[in-house]
Formats: structure tokens, sequence, C-alpha cells
């Protein structure tokens, strides 16, 4: 049984060059990126405060995978790292990792960063709706606590995960496994209090990996009695006062992150099993005895949901090859990371079981590397859009090494630039000079081969 609503008119909010949608590393690149091309910049986020999962979700380990090999950040990301870590510090007195971000600085550090290049930022501002004329979205409708109103852009920018402007834009999608449409767990990070730093903090070692590797051997053999299907128990910053800043354990398998019904649900099972992880971990480790919940994150984080139908549909086989092409955007490392969709994490963790056969997990192999072309960014059927992130065109396995948090904030920022062209010049976004492009995010501190 379904509703009609009733014809309304909507408040135009503002009108803007370039309108970024989601406020995580997509978007914060693409905002970045526009805005030092001289266009006027909005920026929504749905939360109250930047970062995505690095936030959000406490993901503050990002481009770990990056120590021991020739990689290393770069452009905006980069310069986000470096920026907030020499303005904020890091509380982090682990060696592992050591370029952590910390999340609660991080928020700060962007309010700051951006409002400095001149973007406009709206928080609690969820979009779900647009207005589609010829092929152009005219306005995107934010729902508010005064109700909906529109902004104008010459061109949008989803930047959202979800592919939640496409998706209202009637943009075709994808989403999880080709064979049942299951997508990777959903999380909800967590925080402790109280740790014993002196115990933990031993020179030369590192007794948080090491309670890791113990836990997932346990769990393995059957001893944890734990119901969550997660085995690894990665944490993050330990901080002088007993902190640990991060917990990546509490996982909620076959869930939609686009059904309101299975994300609630989520919400409270993940939430079950911080409360079980909590309970193990003090009676199970000296140094953990006098460990507190200090907070469970916000919002359940998601790895994977709708992927858009693109001009390229980028493939596994295309970034393992080695593939290039003329419109290359980014290249980024081999590094590629799935948690099994059916909870199924007993395998090998390589790429050939297709997440299918256990989780995958594939660090950097050398100077291993995969090119993303802008093609990829473009939607089918709407001429003044372009997406970033997580639910860029490709498929389920190539997204496990495209939805990393510095890859998301790369192709964002190239987003943000062709927006910033495109509007600048009149033009559709696949009708700019690609070559511009290039030389424009090489400019920016962008390795694009020549």
């Amino acid at each position: 049984m379904n509703i009609i609503r009733k014809q309304e008119e909507i408040k135009i909010l503002k009108t803007t060059d370039v309108l970024v949608v989601g406020g995580g590393p997509a978007g914060i690149g693409a905002a970045a990126a526009a805005a030092r091309q001289g266009r006027s910049v909005i920026l929504l986020e749905k939360r109250g405060f930047l970062g995505g999962n690095i936030t959000a979700c406490y993901v503050e380990n990002a481009n770990y995978f990056l120590a021991g090999t020739p990689f290393q950040s770069e452009g905006i990301y980069a310069e986000i790292e470096k920026g907030c870590k020499e303005k904020y510090g890091s509380d982090n007195i682990r060696e592992y990792n050591k370029n952590a971000f910390n999340s609660e600085y991080l928020k700060v550090y962007l309010d700051e960063f951006l409002t400095e290049l001149g973007v406009e930022i709206y928080f609690h501002a969820f979009v779900n709706e647009t207005i589609v004329e010829d092929g152009r979205i005219t306005a995107v409708i934010i729902q508010t606590k005064n109700g909906p109103v529109a902004v104008k852009a010459d061109v949008v920018v989803d930047s959202t995960g979800d592919g939640d402007v496409a998706f209202s834009a009637g943009v075709p999608f994808e989403q999880g496994r080709d064979l049942d449409g299951l997508c990777q767990p959903g999380t909800v990070g967590l925080r402790f209090a109280g740790a014993d730093v002196e115990k933990l903090n031993v020179e030369g070692e590192d007794r948080l990996r090491e309670i890791g590797r113990d836990f997932k051997q346990k769990y393995r053999a059957g001893l944890t009695g734990l119901k969550c299907k997660r085995q690894d128990l990665p944490f993050g910053r330990l901080s002088k006062g007993g902190q640990i800043s991060y917990v990546n354990y509490a996982c909620a398998y076959h869930i939609d992150p686009t059904d309101l019904a299975d994300v609630s649900r989520g919400e409270m099972e993940c939430r079950q099993y911080i409360m079980d992880i909590y309970r193990y971990l003090k009676e199970n480790y000296e140094e953990l005895r006098n460990i507190e919940i200090a907070s469970i994150g916000p919002e359940i984080g998601f790895r994977d949901s709708r992927r858009i139908e693109g001009h390229y549909k980028m493939s596994i086989e295309d970034m393992r090859s080695g593939k290039t092409y003329e419109d290359v955007i980014a290249v980024y490392p081999g590094f590629y990371d799935m948690l099994a969709p059916d909870a199924e994490m007993d395998g090998d963790g390589s790429l050939e079981g297709r997440g299918y056969k256990g989780h995958i997990f594939h660090p950097i192999e050398g100077d291993d590397s995969f090119q993303i072309p802008y093609r990829a960014l473009i939607p089918v059927n709407i001429k003044n859009m372009l997406t970033a992130g997580r639910c860029i065109s490709a498929d389920h396995v190539a997204e496990s090494g495209i939805r990393a948090i510095s890859a998301c904030m790369m192709t964002g920022q190239a987003a943000g630039t062709a927006a910033a062209m495109a509007s600048a010049k009149g033009v559709n976004t696949d009708e700019i000079d690609i070559r511009e492009l290039q030389d424009n995010l090489r400019s920016q501190g962008i390795r694009i081969p020549q």
C-alpha cells in the first residue's frame, strides 16, 4: 500500500557553482579542490561533523598499509595528514602507524581547513531527492527540521558513499556481490579508557597487536564463546592517558546498508557485540583489566553499498593486469581488503576467492598499483554530476581496493577539480579537456603518468 504526497513548493536555500554532497574523505577532497579552482562551493553533510568513517566510525588507521612500501600519501590527503598532526598532535604512543589521525582533533581541523578555503558547509543536511530535467540535476533537496529546502548548482558531486544523489537521480547501480547482492558487514566503532599503559607500551613490543593475534587464534580454535563472526581485532592509537581510540570488532553481517530495518538491526546488534568484547577483554588480558567503554561510535559504518553505472566500469582484472587509461586521474597501490559478506572468514585472503571463499586481504606487492580512469566517475545518464569515493563505477572486488580512505579522497580531488572546470566553462562533465584536468591534478601533487 502506498500514499501519494501532495505537490509542494520548495524554497531555494542557495545557488552555487559546485555542490558536494557527503563530507567524508571523498567529499573533503572534492570540496577543497573545487574551491581552489576559484568556484563557489557548498558542502552538505548529514552528520554534525566532517570526516566520514574516520570520525564517525573511528577508522583513524588510514594508510597504515603503506608502511614499508614505495608508496606515500599524496594530494589533499597528504596535506591534511601532515597539517592536522602539526596543529593538534596525535596523542599516539604506539609505534604502529604513527600517522594515525586523532579523529576528534580532525573534526576541528577539517572545519577550519575547508572554511578557510571558502567552502560553505551545512551540517545535518540529509539528501535523498533531486529534481532532474533533460538529464541534468536542476536542484538537490535537503531534508531539514524546517522541511525540505533546495540547493541549485552547475555541477553536483555525489560523495555520499552510498550513491544517494545518483540513486535519487535515477542512475542505474549495482550493490554487493553478483551472486546474492550481499555487502560487506557494517561495523560500529568503539573506544576504551583505562588501559594499562605501562604494560601495553613495552619497548620493542606492540602488546595490542599481540593481543589481537592471540584473540584470533583463540577465536579460530573455538575458545572465545563470542557470537560475532569477526575474527580479527585491530586496535588504534594508545594515548598516555590509557585510551585505546579504535577497536574494529563489532560487525553485523547480512545487512543492506540502504535498508532502514537492516541498518537499525545492525546498530543494535553491534552494540551487543561491543558489550561482549568489552567483558571478554577485561577477563582475559591483564593489560585491559581496568578498561571501561569510553564511547561507542555514533553511527554504523559500511565498507560498500551502491556502485553507480558509469561511462567505464573498473574490474579487478583491469586493476591486477596494470591496465592504463588515457583519462587516468589517480594511481593507487594494489591493496585490497574485503571482509567476507557471508561472514565466512576462514579463507586464505586471496583475491581469487572474489569474496565467496572467505575474506580478501591482499597487501601491496612491490610497486604494484592500479589506475583509476575519469570515466568511472561519470554516471551514464546525468550530464552535470560526478561521483567520488567507494560508489564510483566498479565491480565488487575492484571496490575492495577503491574504497581505501586516501583513494576516496583522491577520486574526490579529481571530481572536484573536474566539476570546477565544467562549471567554469559551462560544459557537461564528460566534455572537459582530460589533458587539462590531468595537468591540473599534477600541479596539486597527484602523481599521474605523462
